[in-house]
């Protein structure tokens, strides 16, 4: 099984002439309308750079190019599902001109060494954790059962009453 970051380095060599153009951040922050998140992505950048250089061999190091636009699009697409704001992924992807398995490889990676930054809590919530007022009972009696408490007599069910507010 390849890790992350070999799949990711294997990235680097393979890239098309037409995804060596720089993509920039503030242009694609006016593009798709998150302009706010410009410092987060350049911080997130930089974070990645760092540790994936880290992670390499310093025979390696040397060839890592950063330069491409994948990378920027991939942190400006993480940030902003951070953030919880609505990208065009499709149309991301286009504009960095690299392929969708690229772009989700180079995101693996980023995900994988940048856990602390790029993370988007996706865990569901017990529903019995959550919590709410649920010493209330239900507004429908037949929605009550009996252990809950919710027959007054032991007739039977209640007879549902209507209350008139005045003014």
């Amino acid at each position: 099984m390849v890790s992350s970051i070999e799949f990711s380095y294997k990235t680097f060599s393979r890239a098309s002439p037409s995804s060596r153009t720089k993509l920039d951040i503030r242009e694609l922050g006016i593009q798709f309308g998150c302009v706010r998140l410009i410092p987060f992505v350049k911080k997130g950048l930089s974070l990645y750079k760092d540790r994936f250089l880290a992670s390499l061999p310093s025979s390696k190091q040397a060839s890592a190019d950063f330069t491409r636009p994948v990378f920027t699009a991939v942190v400006f697409y993480l940030c902003a599902k951070k953030h919880k704001l609505k990208i065009d992924k499709v149309r991301l992807i286009e504009v960095c001109g690299t392929s969708e398995s690229e772009f989700s490889c180079v995101s693996t990676s980023m995900k994988d060494l940048c856990h602390d930054v790029f993370e988007i809590s996706s865990e569901k919530k017990d529903p019995k954790e959550v919590k709410g007022n649920r010493e209330l009972p239900d507004v429908l009696p037949e929605k009550r059962k009996f252990d809950d408490g919710g027959y007054l007599s032991d007739e039977g069910p209640e007879q549902p009453f209507l209350v008139i507010l005045s003014l």
